[in-house]
């Protein structure tokens, strides 16, 4: 993939990233796509692929609320909850999407990147098209902080692109994060340094809350949100003319109130 490089020591360099991390843990960005999305409000999402159908469910109401916000999203995409909140940001106008790689960007491609995350039979997703037209038109942001020729998905460089995409972030989601998982030891981090985090208000979350992570439902999220300073999209015609403000949790048809799966399992071929 064709890339471009921004150090520490450029203008446009992440302020985030700038005020977060001394100077000797400042990394290069290398990245592909439009780098203002990282200026935008943006959310990352960390979650280990240790969740079940529960939790799903449970993100899917909490993303009722979530998706009527104008933000950035960004991630590794990885775990099935992850990549349930790519395709939403996928399918929503008002979202953008930042794709963080956690291998070298000479060793990745948009195509190369589905690999890892959609395969037979879940290679046919709905927003599949609409990945690739982002693709194409300049609306997909690549990045990744390993060197361009490394071809590994090391643990190190997997813990090392979570943390910076939470730095990149003004609010961090974690879904599902349970004791001795690479998530838990990110979000301990996290509380640490003060950086604004939520979780599900579900019981398997408990581990999360117990570091201090507040915990919000599809009614109680928008508040956090408000707060941090997110904002509800607006509806535009094709005149670009505002005509409404957006929100319509309580427009929402009625959604199943036990999950039919309670886990994934198929093969990876």
């Amino acid at each position: 993939m064709e890339h471009k490089i921004i150090s520490p020591k450029d203008k446009t360099y992440s302020e985030k990233l700038a005020k977060r991390l001394n100077p000797d843990n400042q990394p290069k960005l290398y990245y592909s796509g439009p780098l203002n999305f990282l200026n935008k409000f943006t959310m990352a999402v960390i979650c280990s692929d240790e969740s079940g159908g529960v939790t799903l469910m449970e993100t899917n109401q909490l993303l009722f609320t979530i998706r009527e916000y104008e933000m950035n999203y960004i991630g590794s995409w990885h775990s099935i909850i992850e990549t349930e909140i790519f395709r939403l940001g996928l399918f929503r106008k008002n979202t953008t999407v930042t794709l963080f790689s956690a291998k070298g960007l000479e060793s990745e491609s948009y195509e190369s990147y589905l690999l890892d995350r959609f395969y037979p039979p879940l290679d046919k997703f709905p927003e599949r098209d609409e990945f690739f037209r982002r693709s194409k038109e300049n609306e997909l942001l690549m990045l990744s902080v390993s060197e361009p020729d490394d071809k590994k998905q090391s643990r190190q460089n997997v813990m090392r692109r979570n943390w910076i995409a939470c730095m990149l972030a003004d609010i961090v989601f974690i879904p599902y994060g349970p004791k001795g998982s690479k998530t838990y030891i990110t979000a301990k981090k996290l509380v640490e340094t003060k950086i604004p985090v939520f979780t599900l208000e579900l019981e398997e979350c408990s581990d999360l809350y117990q570091l201090g992570i507040p915990q919000f439902n599809r009614k109680t999220v928008s508040k956090f949100l408000d707060d941090n300073g997110a904002k509800l999209a607006v509806k535009i015609d094709n005149s670009y003319n505002v005509i409404e403000q957006v929100r319509t949790n309580k427009e929402q048809p009625a959604v199943i109130k036990e999950p039919t799966q309670l886990k994934l399992d198929y093969e990876k071929k």
